[in-house]
């Protein structure tokens, strides 16, 4: 089953930008229930630019456990411009879908 992650990333160098973050930047997502991950690039969802990731995961996961998921994913960010980084929509759909 693919998931859709979206991560709102806060940059501290104001010479740096989201596209270059998803370029040049390492990343591990880790969760019991998933089985590999792909950085699709920046996405706008609802106005605010993050990065979005494609998620497999082992099993199907009802939409009743989304919220929860969420909470649980936990997603590592290097690059040396990005401050900080939550997760803020997971979907069953993607926005380029």
């Amino acid at each position: 089953m693919m998931l859709y992650l979206y991560l709102e990333v806060d940059l501290s160098d104001d010479d740096a930008d989201l596209d270059e973050v998803a370029r040049d930047s390492g990343h591990t997502l880790s969760h019991p229930q998933l089985l590999d991950w792909d950085l699709l690039g920046v996405t706008n969802w609802h106005g605010h630019a993050c990065l979005e990731f494609q998620l497999e995961m082992k099993e199907a996961i009802d939409d009743t456990e989304l919220h929860q998921l969420i909470s649980d994913i936990q997603v590592q960010i290097s690059h040396p411009a990005v401050s900080s980084s939550r997760s803020v929509h997971l979907s069953k759909n993607g926005v380029r879908s």
